[in-house]
């Protein structure tokens, strides 16, 4: 006999690959927006059977690329699109309107950044918490196309927490 408790966990996970299988469609298919994520088509599908779950920077990086409102996705609750980010929430725009050629000086220069800043402090940062801060960090500077090193320390400092 399944108890309530887990019948709520299946229907919770069956909810979040039905609408993942909705985003996946709306993008076009698996192994296209396998690539885009720099994932495995393997891993999608897993996802997308409820074999496995996405972490937390696919969710993020599933969410941006699709234009699929976070929320939405993991609860159901709200509408499909929606804001990509917290910090830019009244504005919507589609994945195509976001891409913009990817400035590599820029990349380098941040990881530069943050590596510098984390010797300075003595702190040794995880490979995965380093990529996550700074593919943020690169959001937040590529418009204006510098690093606000400030920022860059802030963020290192706050990574120890």
């Amino acid at each position: 006999m399944v108890t309530p408790e887990k019948d709520a966990n299946v229907e919770e996970r069956d909810g979040f690959t039905a609408r993942l299988r909705q985003v996946v469609d709306a993008y076009g298919s698996t192994s296209a927006l396998a690539r885009e994520l720099e994932r495995s088509e393997g891993a999608l599908r897993k996802w997308l059977r409820g074999k496995s779950e996405p972490n937390v920077s696919d969710l993020r990086r599933i969410c941006e690329v699709t234009a699929t409102n976070v929320e939405w996705l993991v609860t159901g609750r709200g509408t499909r699109n929606g804001p990509l980010s917290v910090r830019d929430s009244t504005i919507v725009r589609s994945a195509a309107a976001m891409r913009v050629p990817f400035d590599y000086q820029l990349f380098d220069a941040l990881m530069a950044s943050v590596e510098d800043e984390a010797r300075a402090l003595g702190i040794e940062l995880p490979r995965t918490k380093r990529s996550s801060m700074i593919g943020m960090l690169y959001d937040r500077f590529a418009d204006a196309k510098e690093i606000d090193r400030e920022v860059v320390a802030r963020m290192v400092r706050l990574a120890q927490i």
